[in-house]
């Protein structure tokens, strides 16, 4: 395992167990995700992909061991500081107001402003500056439940940059996405993976995965999570034994393509 001082996230000898379960879902699991650099998690469904995001999010709590961001462990981070360090991009979210784009990402500003402070101009400005990053600022005075699905997930992005956190979390970031969008969110990722964000990604889109990631982590049904480099994870063997399917992989203009089934 590398240096703490050198990893964005450490979770260390962490156990965890859904109450009713009679298995524990993850047993003294000890995992290192170093700065910078994009991991990604992938398994099948109830692997503990979204669970593990939780934990290291703090929105839950491990049996026992720790987790640690920047070499701190994370019960010593107040709520406000961890949302200058870390965002989530949900897979969706309905808010409960009829918010417009703006209004909902400077939602993202909370963890800098004073409690029922409104945002400053400097606030709007960065937000402005999101929304032109990831292309939709002609959206910023829509009410955000009448956008369409691609454009829901481009502002659940936007509201995550704009709390300029160090670690950004994204949980199927490209699902149910057309083609068009799903390419957009790849570069955008891919612009955010060269600005030097850690980037931890749960995906059952083999085209990100194989695009993006520095690490991969293996998430087994009953089984701890098994982490290692991209080209050694994404091998046909290891992605036959996880998903129970037939893998194999093919080169194509200097990309690596998973094929699934025979």
């Amino acid at each position: 395992m590398t240096d703490t001082a050198i990893n964005a996230v450490n979770l260390n000898n962490f156990s965890f167990s859904w109450p009713s379960a009679d298995v524990q879902l993850f047993r003294n699991v000890s995992l290192a995700f170093p700065k910078g650099d994009t991991v990604c998690l992938i398994g099948p469904n109830g692997s503990g992909k979204t669970t593990l995001m939780e934990l290291i999010l703090g929105w839950r709590k491990s049996d026992s061991g720790t987790v640690a961001l920047e070499g701190i462990p994370i019960s010593l981070i107040p709520s406000r500081e961890r949302g200058r360090i870390m965002a989530l991009v949900p897979q969706d979210e309905r808010p409960a107001f009829s918010y417009s784009v703006l209004e909902y990402v400077l939602l993202g500003r909370a963890p800098y402003l004073p409690p029922l402070s409104p945002p400053a101009q400097q606030d709007r400005d960065l937000a402005f500056h999101v929304l032109e990053q990831v292309g939709i600022t002609d959206l910023a005075h829509r009410p955000v439940p009448k956008l369409s699905g691609g454009e829901t997930r481009m502002v659940l992005i936007a509201r995550a940059l704009v709390q300029q956190p160090r670690i950004m979390l994204l949980d199927e970031p490209a699902n149910h996405l057309d083609p068009a969008n799903r390419e957009r969110v790849m570069e955008i990722l891919s612009k955010l993976k060269s600005s030097g964000i850690t980037l931890i990604i749960s995906s059952h889109e083999p085209d990100i995965v194989t695009r993006l990631a520095d690490f991969v982590v293996l998430l087994h049904q009953g089984r701890n999570p098994l982490m290692g480099k991209s080209d050694d994870m994404l091998v046909p063997d290891k992605l036959t034994e996880l998903y129970g399917v037939k893998v194999s992989i093919v080169e194509a203009e200097n990309r690596r393509i998973i094929l699934w089934g025979n």
